[in-house]
């Protein structure tokens, strides 16, 4: 495929069935363009052209610039330049592993950017068939998803519906979540390296673990001094060993005061209660927007928070759309240029 000459990239991914596949490609500027691609098609002798066209996330969400994405066949997740984390599921099984439920799923609108909560900046993530591993800019690991075979590492076999804290790793390398094991790549004092897994040990996923495990433990392999990044399949595990002074995690140290508000489990009932979850997030929602300079700003500001809220699809729409009305007739931004063609 060839592009136009405006048109610069610096990911891509392919999401989707093999015959009805989505290419995303993000471009320099941090936006999204899509088309789909039907590959068994593409070894017939023939050239046609295929229109571009902006992902919803990117059209929904102007403002905000995707720093990086990762996809399986069913989903796809989306890193902020902000460190926001924004999901796109397209099935409704995979959505009730991930979520817990089904309640904001739209079979009508799968491209609905939806916005993981989370408690500080993202740097990366992995993402498997259903279940993710998210790495905040203190080192902490964060879980998610189906924990059929322990798949999260959080000792138990129970689903994580929300971003659950592996409270016993830090200052991951690299972190891959495959079909049913998740992987990290870690660093000792002395600057050897070891690998770790949780989840399906079976066909060699996890090297000397043939039982499994549903707590990351250190596995039987020699880990390269070097080693950076990872990948697994159910057979095979990949290892790229290079060294780059430039790309490497640079974690913050956590402030000793920790900001409270993700409602905490009431041990007596087993209900989620909100001492000051909601109430506080809302109140920080309104300080960034006073925070804003100017009104159109402002705006930009509100449009975001709408994409964290856990709203419904349409109620997203709803507000974005109304947001779009108030900023033209305030002397907004007017409509973007046209869509480029490949």
């Amino acid at each position: 495929m060839t592009f136009h000459h405006s048109m610069s990239f610096k990911q891509i991914v392919l999401v989707g069935q093999e015959t009805q596949r989505a290419l995303l490609l993000l471009t320099e500027e941090g936006k999204i363009y899509s088309l789909v691609v039907n590959e068994t098609q593409l070894d017939q002798p023939r050239s046609y052209t295929v229109q571009l066209a902006l992902r919803k996330v990117s059209r929904c969400l102007p403002h905000l610039r995707v720093a990086c994405m990762a996809s399986n066949q069913s989903s796809t997740l989306y890193i902020t330049n902000e460190g926001g984390v924004y999901f796109e599921v397209h099935t409704p099984g995979v959505y009730r592993d991930l979520f817990g439920t089904l309640q904001a799923f739209d079979p009508l609108d799968q491209q609905m950017p939806l916005a993981l909560s989370l408690p500080a900046k993202i740097l990366f993530c992995a993402l498997g068939y259903n279940h993710l591993g998210l790495v905040d800019e203190f080192g902490r690991i964060f879980m998610q998803g189906n924990n059929r075979y322990g798949q999260l590492g959080t000792g138990d076999k129970m689903d994580r519906g929300e971003p659950t804290q592996v409270h016993y790793l830090q200052h991951p390398i690299a972190l891959w979540c495959g079909l049913n094991h998740s992987l990290v790549l870690s660093q000792g004092l002395d600057f050897s390296k070891e690998l770790l897994g949780c989840g399906c040990g079976a066909g060699g996923r996890l090297p000397g673990w043939p039982k499994g495990s549903a707590s990351f433990v250190k596995l039987h392999v020699k880990v390269p001094l070097c080693a950076c990044s990872l990948c697994s399949t159910r057979e095979c595990l990949y290892m790229l060993s290079s060294h780059d002074i430039e790309h490497h995690p640079a974690y913050r140290d956590l402030p000793a005061s920790k900001v409270v508000g993700t409602p905490e489990p009431n041990p007596g009932s087993g209900v989620l209660q909100d001492p000051g979850g909601t109430a506080w997030a809302c109140k920080e929602y309104l300080s960034q927007i006073h925070s804003c300079p100017t009104l159109q700003d402002r705006m930009e500001k509100m449009k975001e928070i709408v994409g964290w809220m856990p709203l419904l699809a349409a109620q997203k729409d709803f507000f974005w759309e109304a947001l779009d009305m108030l900023q033209k007739a305030a002397g907004g931004v007017g409509q973007g240029p046209p869509t480029p063609e490949s």
